[in-house]
């Protein structure tokens, strides 16, 4: 054999083995997931860079404005775009089923060492209502009491548990407000709910706020309730007036007790200059709670939907569910994954009643959030107008009521 030759057949041989890994990458499995939240800068609490790892599914993340997000997503399911992981909300998840938009996962599920006996209650009651599984929450964000402790000290009551009645709260509340001498406030004893704990106080007065059978709005006499109850404490001066002043009265000093998302956790962290701790929302006719999330879905125009499970079921197993714990601080909604306390914010050294969370999970429900924020904004704008004595209480409920039949069409 001639040199040349031989030349000729080491070149061919030496392209065909560097062709063979670039056949191979061409090989891996890509697929798109969006979301509204930028991704860890960490590598190690990135998770969907962790999930590429694990599986070997590239995953492309695109990220879509939190203000754009539910519009971005609705056009995409309505033009039939090409996408294949989305992290849905709630008030969009019975949409995009009815419109066929995203895939039953539920035989996925059959074959997935996901533990579904190990969700939240809520989990199954949401998939209940709309026939079959057609997302996975990728966490369970609460709403929770928080409360200045150094002000309970000074007034000498007992600080809050998760055992706390509403009467309890409204006691409580009432001797924290302090009064200037001219009788106005000069220190709130709660804050006035805010668009998330106005179904918090419904939703425990005995309301059932949102029917995932019918996707209704569902409220009445807990609602009538609770706002004349808020208003009565506008007028005494123990919650603020409505304001669109966004200053929040409680990590200044101004008020002793505030309704807010767990979330807000990482924002107060060990900053606020007093010390608070929290507790489970008080209990009235029932202990209640929104639940707020987003869930992982898979896009009808998914072109595999296989690799989009695979990446999918990672994010929702032991390793992805502590990554996004400690990256956002907001529990699993996998009972077991939640109870080792990944989501524990370190930084909020004040805080010992952790147990709020976990509580606040087991009676959490997706309520208010899966129905459209306009319908619940304007419920919330009317509820406010009540504690203003610009409208009845019970004409508020009322006339919200018929704006969400007449927005949902029901």
């Amino acid at each position: 054999m001639s040199r040349k030759l031989i030349a000729l057949l080491l070149s061919v041989l030496m392209i065909a083995a560097m062709a063979v890994p670039v056949a191979m990458a061409e090989a891996q499995p890509t697929v798109s997931l969006t979301v509204w939240n930028e991704p860890n800068e960490d590598p190690a609490m990135n998770m969907y860079l962790q999930a590429e790892k694990a599986t070997g599914v590239k995953v492309n993340v695109t990220v879509i404005p939190e203000t754009e997000y539910s519009s971005k997503l609705n056009q995409m399911v309505a033009s039939k775009s090409d996408a294949d992981i989305m992290i849905v909300w709630e008030c969009d998840l019975k949409n995009f089923v009815e419109a066929n938009g995203i895939l039953k996962l539920d035989d996925y599920l059959a074959k997935s060492s996901i533990d579904q006996k190990d969700f939240i209650d809520a989990v199954a009651n949401l998939s209940s209502g709309l026939g079959a599984t057609y997302g996975l929450p990728w966490c369970a964000a609460t709403e929770i009491l928080y409360y200045n402790q150094d002000m309970f000290d000074a007034a000498g009551i007992a600080y809050p548990t998760n055992d706390w009645t509403y009467a309890d709260f409204q006691a409580a509340a009432q001797k924290l407000t302090q009064k200037n001498a001219d009788g106005t406030t000069k220190v709130y004893g709660c804050t006035l709910p805010n668009l998330q704990t106005w179904w918090a106080g419904v939703g425990a007065a005995g309301d059932q706020v949102y029917d995932p059978s019918n996707g209704q709005l569902v409220i009445g006499d807990g609602a009538t309730k609770f706002v004349t109850d808020c208003a009565q404490m506008v007028k005494d001066g123990v919650m603020p007036q409505p304001s669109s002043d966004t200053a929040d009265l409680f990590s200044s000093g101004m008020a002793a007790m505030s309704w807010q998302g767990s979330w807000q956790i990482g924002t107060y962290g060990g900053n606020l200059p007093f010390n608070w701790d929290i507790a489970v929302l008080p209990k009235d006719a029932r202990q209640y709670n929104t639940l707020h999330t987003g869930f992982y879905t898979i896009s009808s125009t998914c072109k595999n939907p296989d690799a989009a499970w695979k990446v999918i079921e990672y994010l929702m197993g032991p390793d992805g569910q502590a990554i996004n714990s400690k990256s956002s601080g907001n529990p699993s909604a996998l009972k077991a994954i939640a109870a080792k306390g990944d989501w524990k914010v370190a930084a909020a050294t004040s805080i010992e009643n952790w147990d709020a969370i976990t509580k606040s999970l087991e009676c959490g429900v997706f309520g208010y959030t899966c129905l459209p924020a306009g319908v619940t904004g304007n419920a919330v704008n009317l509820f406010q107008s009540a504690t203003l004595g610009q409208i009845a209480p019970k004409d508020a409920v009322s006339q919200a009521m018929q704006y969400a039949a007449e927005t949902i069409g029901y």
